[in-house]
């Protein structure tokens, strides 16, 4: 995506989802005006590619919900692992696929608290939160590489792709589309976040 079709619109899927590994998002209490509809828009795309229909059965079994809110920027976060919160701008149509994937990394997130794999506490050993929060962090970059590439393949939406690679996340998409192991993707991300530190 080019800076100029991005004027003024942060998209980031994964800001504010990791914690310390992610900025927190600007929060408007205001429902979005066409939240209802944009739910059903969302949900009828990601009900036509196999990782979308997984996550919606999760999004049901454990009535998981979804507030959407208005904002300037689009992401989401989980901020009691049990609801969803999805920022996005007012003329949001644009950016449908984008919100697809967004909504889908944030049924992830919901599905690792679900299965035991909760948000690490600060107090744990510095080692031990670093490593259960690169985990969690590569468990749903993964799944936004999965959505996005299904999106590519279903209905040729190319920007979630270009996302990814914006965000820095291209190496791990390529190593998902390659079959590489978890291992080798865990230090792509250590050196993605710590290249971004610098």
């Amino acid at each position: 995506m080019s800076t100029e079709e991005n004027t003024g619109l942060n998209i980031n899927p994964l800001s504010g989802a990791f914690g310390a590994l992610g900025n927190k998002p600007h929060v408007n209490t205001y429902a979005h005006d066409e939240s209802d509809k944009i739910l059903v828009s969302l949900r009828e795309i990601l009900s036509q590619i196999p990782a979308g229909q997984r996550l919606l059965e999760i999004l049901d079994q454990f009535k998981i919900p979804v507030k959407i809110i208005k904002s300037r920027d689009i992401q989401y976060t989980t901020p009691d692992e049990q609801s969803i919160y999805l920022f996005t701008a007012p003329h949001y149509k644009k950016d449908i696929d984008v919100l697809a994937v967004t909504l889908a990394c944030g049924i992830r997130d919901i599905e690792q608290s679900i299965k035991g794999f909760t948000k690490p506490d600060p107090q744990l050993d510095p080692v031990e939160f670093a490593s259960i929060t690169f985990s969690r962090s590569l468990d749903i970059i993964v799944t936004m590489c999965e959505i996005s590439d299904q999106l590519k393949e279903k209905f040729g939406y190319e920007k979630p792709l270009d996302i990814i690679e914006e965000i820095g996340h291209g190496d791990i998409y390529r190593a998902y589309k390659s079959q590489v192991d978890r291992d080798s993707m865990v230090d792509m991300l250590i050196g993605n976040v710590h290249n971004e530190s610098e």
